[in-house]
């Protein structure tokens, strides 16, 4: 009785154990849950304020720049007013040391805020007047420029002011100049407080969103709306509107301020004609100042004076003797010059500027801003996908019964891990591209080689690319995926960083060539760990990961780069390059795992080439294997090295655009090949019609190429027609690009060659003969160049021989196919 007392009491202490037990594992599971939505939390604040505090970067560096060049155009304007007079005094044959009014003259423009000294040199260099502001700044010293002037104007930027060097002419020489100089601190207080109140915006944005997830994390799985997405969007877009609106305000105060101290400077000068009740008519020469200071100052599209609303004096002589009237397209600056005591005689001042004047500086910033969230889009969507698919991962551990959704999940994680590598790796080579051509032209020039030499760095890190991959793969094959990734990525960044330093065009090249051997070994590398940890039903989102990589990584890198170069420099770009490889690197160290799950194949780099030549000698023996290769495959991947890569951002270069639109028209390239690409791939699986979709890509590619040809000066040049043209056909490149990239393996796949010899064997082959369209790409380019001169121009004859090739690729279904013998029983 005692020991069955004792044996129930002993169940009801082990059911109340068992339940505290069981109550303290659950407060650890939502605790470590709780613990972990935190981290999450954290992680997604860290993405959005990186990416708005990019935004806000790159948008200050951009605004900055215009900002800077609005102010600068403001006291060009000044000095070159007082450049006038001067030279007006000169060309009456006086020497420059005589000229007695330079006070008078530059005195009420020290006196703005704009500008701390205006000074005069000999052509020696030796000062010969000079006006100071009577707070007595700290002015440095005297512009090299003062002892060697030229015709043009020099701008020099200092630490502390900008130095704007205008040359004092006679009829016949130069001799001397003019300088004035403005503090920095005007643009940078300005900068300060427009930027200032964006950043406390970005933080509270991305503090807002981390919360609304941290509390919404565990919905997200179950809810079929992507909310983190749309979440992170709303951010973004919030964030995006508000620094539109503040750079619309600060180019508008700007080109405003600009137009009213110019006007503010030519009414000084004519209200002592209304102050001593003189008539502007008794005066001569009055319409030519008004001319010359329309033409000083571009900007300014009417300057008028106005008496008892009747013009008369106008910078247009058709004008005069009609009545003012406002029109809403301009800004007007109206000063009043009437004295006090005469109410009968009112004179007005009036200089309106055409409100495009600020119009287009802001839609050239929005353009900026939207290639901007484009690549922003894209990084920070990778994270963020990276993020969800660990916290589904962790989320799915806590569930007892979820064995095979652990599978699922952890299978998810290991591919997603894998996307930042990749995007990051082809992302620091795609910051350099936009300017990059014109970087080893320079290059090229200084070692006093031909302008021809500039695609040797293109070509030898295409061609160490492709003679990277077989050794890759047998490393692989020895000592797994993750050392060779990791290797690819340091030597992908050292051929990057290492063009940071000051070395000739043969140091480049091989600088290139290292970068061309780490990315081909990151592909290799890639590919190995998609097949080692993606099931059979994930091959395809594995192969996916590559191309979201490659044109994701393209189009950010692109975007980013084009905008950062303008500020930062090509050495700077390179420095930028090298932190993100380093720490894609230090990522790769902390997340990637290793892949046990496969045996090592130790067959040996030279039973690899073996096997490749044997290969290469069985698909080389297929007439239309041959035919695919080199009317379709090699010139696709020559256009993409030759002309969009290389070609192209030369010609632009040499056309005048701007540095930000060569990336982003590059940019559109790659946004067609990805869009084009699923459309394609699906259509070939409906239709099982692979050759028409290649036909059809060869002959959109050779008309995108007549397209671009067309901004040849010969043709419509680069205005508005000739842009629009070079728009539509790199779209319509990418497009074909798009409709040729993937259709063409699954071409060649399914050819009788690939039954009678293998898919594998047929379709790698592939892969790597097509890779000399990309080493020939840039140097058949160069050559063309130098042969026929360097002019968009020959891309329409590119363009041209593509679609014949494209022609070509079908010609035999144009054959009539001869009549077979058919049976009685057909008859």
């Amino acid at each position: 009785m005692r020991s069955t007392e004792r044996l129930g009491k002993n169940d009801e202490f082990s059911q109340i154990e068992v339940h505290r037990s069981c109550v303290k594992q659950r407060g650890n599971m939502w605790g470590g849950r709780f613990g972990s939505r935190l981290v999450d939390g954290f992680t997604m604040f860290i993405v959005t304020a990186a990416s708005l505090t990019l935004l806000l970067y790159v948008s200050y560096g951009d605004s900055k720049r215009t900002y800077e060049q609005i102010h600068i155009e403001k006291i060009t304007a000044h000095a070159r007013l007082m450049q006038s007079y001067i030279e007006k005094f000169l060309r009456d044959g006086l020497p420059l040391r005589q000229y007695a009014g330079f006070n008078t003259l530059a005195m009420p423009i020290v006196e703005g805020e704009d500008i701390d000294a205006a000074a005069v040199y000999d052509q020696v260099g030796r000062e010969i007047f000079a006006a100071i502001d009577k707070s007595n700044p700290k002015l440095p010293e005297p512009p090299s420029a003062v002892s060697s002037v030229k015709r043009d104007i020099a701008v020099e930027y200092g630490a502390t002011h900008y130095q704007i060097v205008i040359p004092l002419r006679t009829r016949f020489e130069t001799v001397g100049s003019l300088v004035v100089s403005s503090n920095t601190d005007v643009v940078s207080k300005k900068l300060r407080a427009t930027f200032h109140p964006l950043i406390y915006l970005s933080v509270g944005l991305a503090a807002v969103f981390a919360v609304v997830f941290v509390f919404a994390l565990p919905y997200l799985p179950r809810a079929r709306v992507p909310w983190l997405q749309i979440g992170y969007t709303m951010s973004f877009v919030a964030m995006s509107v508000a620094v539109v609106f503040a750079i619309v305000g600060l180019y508008y105060e700007g080109v405003q301020g600009k137009s009213r101290a110019s006007v503010v400077t030519l009414a000084q000068r004519l209200s002592d004609i209304v102050e001593f009740n003189l008539h502007f008519k008794d005066f001569e020469g009055m319409p030519r100042i008004f001319s010359d200071y329309r033409r000083l100052n571009a900007e300014i599209s009417d300057a008028a004076l106005i008496e008892n609303e009747i013009i008369q004096i106008h910078s247009d002589a058709t004008k005069i003797g009609k009545k003012w009237s406002a029109d809403p397209r301009y800004f007007e600056f109206n000063i009043n010059l009437s004295r006090p005591d005469q109410r009968e005689r009112i004179v007005h001042l009036v200089v309106t500027v055409p409100k495009d004047a600020v119009v287009d500086r802001v839609v050239r910033s929005v353009k900026n801003l939207a290639a901007l969230f484009v690549a922003s889009a894209l990084l920070a969507g990778l994270f963020l996908q990276v993020a969800t698919s660990l916290q589904n991962f962790r989320a799915n551990q806590f569930s007892p019964d979820a064995a095979e959704p652990d599978r699922a999940s952890a299978e998810d994680a290991a591919l997603v891990m894998i996307k930042p590598i990749f995007f990051l790796a082809v992302f620091l080579d795609s910051l350099t591209y936009s300017f990059l051509p014109n970087f080893m032209q320079n290059a090229a020039a200084v070692a006093g080689l031909s302008v021809g030499y500039a695609s040797i760095p293109f070509t030898a890190y295409y061609l160490c690319f492709a003679f990277s991959l077989l050794p890759a793969g047998n490393f692989v094959e020895r000592y797994g995926p993750k050392p060779v990734i990791l290797a690819g990525l340091l030597l992908a960044t050292a051929g990057v960083a290492g063009m940071y330093m000051p070395i000739g065009i043969t140091e480049l090249s091989i600088l290139r060539g290292i970068a061309g051997l780490g990315q081909g070994m990151l592909l290799i590398g890639v590919q190995a760990y998609i097949l080692a940890v993606a099931s059979p039903q994930k091959k395809t989102q594995g192969v996916a990961i590559i191309v979201f990589g490659f044109q994701g990584g393209l189009i950010s890198g692109m975007a980013l780069g084009s905008l950062l170069v303008n500020y930062l420099q090509p050495s700077g770009v390179f420095m930028v390059s090298g932190a993100i490889g380093f720490a894609a690197i230090f990522y790769t160290l902390l997340r990637l795992p290793r892949v046990n799950d496969q045996a090592r194949i130790a067959s040996g780099l030279v039973a690899a080439a073996r096997r490749l030549v044997r290969d290469i000698r069985d698909v080389t023996s297929d007439p239309e294997f041959i035919k695919t290769l080199l009317c379709i495959g090699v010139p696709a991947k020559a256009i993409l090295t030759g002309t969009i890569t290389f070609a192209m951002p030369l010609l632009l270069v040499q056309y005048n655009y701007r540095s930000e639109d060569i990336g982003q028209i590059v940019m559109l390239y790659g946004l067609a090949v990805m869009v084009a690409t699923g459309f394609a791939s699906r259509l070939v699986d409906r239709t099982s019609n692979s050759e028409q979709v290649l036909f059809w890509g060869a002959i959109l590619s050779g008309g995108g190429l007549m397209l671009i040809g067309l901004m040849s000066p010969a043709l419509a040049g680069s205005g508005p027609l000739g842009t629009g043209a070079l728009i539509a056909g790199t779209i319509l490149v990418g497009i074909a690009h798009g409709f040729i990239n993937a259709p063409v393996v699954t071409h060649v796949g399914q050819s009788k060659l690939g039954n009678r010899i293998g898919v594998n064997p047929v379709t790698t082959t592939y892969r790597f003969l097509e890779r000399a369209g990309h080493i020939v790409g840039p140097m058949v380019m160069a050559q063309v160049f130098l042969i026929f001169g360097q002019d968009a121009m020959v891309i329409v004859w590119i363009g041209i021989g593509i679609a014949c090739l494209g022609l070509l690729f079908v010609a035999r279904n144009f054959v009539q196919p001869p009549v077979r013998n058919l049976p009685s029983e057909a008859l």
